[in-house]
């Protein structure tokens, strides 16, 4: 094994107004799950036409122009990923609230605008709660420290023992070469003229992720003479993403004996954001049922920070300069705190039809469309005028190319229909499906001109696939006293790659992908009061 004359760094602290942000953050802050209330959920979502359900209002603001009583009702389930281990006190099961809110429905008379109402609703629009395990996967040879190879080189190799050199790749290759996993090869001057990359067998990963993305939506709807029905809902985010990885790669000796290099990578991902949301429901013919649903919502305006902290451990001891060993490893870490920039999601498109038959079945579907390559994303550069500093948000034009160019249009369907079993007894089913939103070939980039690399603190990514929800559940009502359980089974399916090392003659990654599943089981508890 390799063995150095001077001690690693053990600590490097990292503070600067550049930001960390990538294409995968972009998606995991734009999609959101089926969730709401569990009548809601149990029809797939389909209720933007047919209306007079809280959750609603985040979907078609106009859905609740339909209530003639006052609602208010609340939400908790569990969640449940058969394929996850206990990992950073994170198990199989979670509990989650998952929405509070209310209507007030106000009739306005008899004729013309009949009701104009009332409602906020909480909801968790995104629970990232979710585990990756992958044990022994067989690299071919290659290792993460030949994408720390690639990043030393900025027109001439990068030279870690001065700080000036620090800023100009990622704390993860710095720690590449603090903990030895990169060795210098000087030159006769004493330049650094390149370094020797280890070579792996195999590696182990596990990645978690917890919190969510809190939705609180504020709804104004009418109802005008029970034909056209029109909404407005003003939404405001909370972001508060956790995620916590360990890899170990194993390294050969010249012996054949096995060692392990390893990594730990903590993120937290904080902010806020707001959008609005416009809603139009038509009831064309004045006897018929049959309504038609249009909504608009405009991009989510996030401002975000992000935290990490990274540490590294390798099997390479260190010794001093009279060549007596330290210790028979080498680690090192850093942080990364503060990092703060923005993120404009697409535009979101929604038609939906709905109807009822007589008055034991109700059919609901909907489309909606966003194209996730519109996304935008900004940060925050700092000016000195003559000791006068301000902040002035700056698009970063390479990652915006990199959202144009690996992102996708989203599509999303969602089909549901509820029926009557007996007097106050209600089944449901429901279907929702989303499309892939990252190109099959999308990657980390971390070779672009944006600044947020030079802060990043991983090379992993992973590319999901479209997402499948079924979902049932069944409904009791009373005069004033209702209570909903729903089910809901999601399926989806990811290719993790633990670190990008391309192609001689293309950008396609050497390193094969690990097939991962994201499926998890979903119970859900409504309890509302209609007044």
């Amino acid at each position: 094994m390799k063995q150095r004359t001077w001690m690693a760094v053990a600590a490097l602290a990292i503070a600067s107004a550049a930001s960390a942000q990538d294409i995968y953050k972009v998606e995991q802050v734009t999609n959101k799950d089926l969730n709401g209330t569990a009548r809601f959920v149990s029809m797939g979502g389909a209720m933007g036409a047919l209306g007079a359900d809280i959750s609603t209002m985040g979907t078609n603001p106009a859905g609740t122009a339909l209530f003639r009583r006052s609602d208010i009702a609340m939400s908790g389930s569990l969640n449940i990923q058969p394929d996850a281990e206990d990992f950073y006190d994170r198990g199989k099961t979670r509990a989650s609230f998952d929405n509070i809110g209310f209507m007030v429905a106000a009739r306005n008379g008899d004729s013309g605008v009949k009701f104009v109402n009332f409602g906020f609703n909480y909801q968790k629009s995104r629970n990232i709660k979710n585990f990756i395990g992958v044990q022994n996967f067989n690299t071919g040879g290659l290792s993460q420290s030949l994408q720390m190879l690639d990043l030393s080189y900025v027109n001439g190799w990068l030279d870690y023992r001065y700080e000036e050199d620090w800023d100009l790749t990622t704390p993860l290759t710095k720690l590449g070469y603090d903990t030895q996993i990169l060795e210098p090869i000087y030159d006769a001057n004493g330049k650094i003229d390149g370094y020797n990359p280890v070579e792996a067998q195999s590696y182990d990963y596990k990645r978690v992720q917890w919190g969510g993305t809190q939705q609180y939506d504020f709804n104004i709807a009418m109802n005008w003479e029970d034909q056209v029905y029109a909404g407005l809902t003003i939404g405001v985010y909370n972001v508060n993403h956790h995620s916590a990885t360990d890899y170990t790669e194993w390294l050969p000796d010249a012996n054949g004996a096995l060692h392990d290099y390893y990594m730990i990578n903590e993120e937290r991902l904080s902010g806020t954001g707001w959008d609005i949301k416009m809603g139009l429901i038509l009831r064309p013919i004045q006897e018929s049922p049959f309504r038609i649903g249009l909504a608009v919502h405009t991009p989510t305006f996030y401002r975000l920070t992000q935290d990490a902290y990274l540490y590294m451990n390798s099997p390479f001891a260190q010794f001093n300069s009279k060549g007596e060993m330290i210790s028979d490893f080498t680690e090192a870490s850093a942080e990364v705190w503060d990092n703060r920039y923005n993120i404009r999601t697409p535009w979101k498109f929604n038609l939906s039809l709905g109807t009822t038959v007589g008055n034991f079945l109700a059919l609901g579907a909907e489309y909606e469309f966003a194209d996730y390559r519109s996304a935008s994303i900004s940060y925050n550069d700092y000016y000195d005028d003559w000791n006068n500093y301000w902040d002035q948000s700056v698009k970063d034009k390479p990652l915006n190319a990199e959202a144009d160019r690996f992102l996708k249009p989203v599509s999303t369907l969602r089909l549901g229909a509820e029926a009557r079993l007996a007097k106050g007894v209600f089944g449901r089913v429901g279907y929702n499906f989303v499309s892939a939103p990252l190109e099959k070939d999308a990657y980390l980039n971390l070779f672009t001109d944006s600044p947020s690399y030079f802060y990043s603190t991983n090379t992993d990514y992973v590319n999901l696939g479209a997402t499948h929800r079924a979902t049932a559940g069944l409904g009791i009502r009373g005069k004033h006293f209702y209570a909903d359980v729903a089910y809901q089974y999601q399926t989806q399916k990811g290719e993790l790659y633990t670190f990008h090392v391309p192609d001689m003659h293309s950008e396609e990654n050497r390193l094969q992908a690990a097939d991962v599943k994201l499926n998890r089981h979903n119970v859900m508890l409504t309890l509302g009061y209609k007044f």
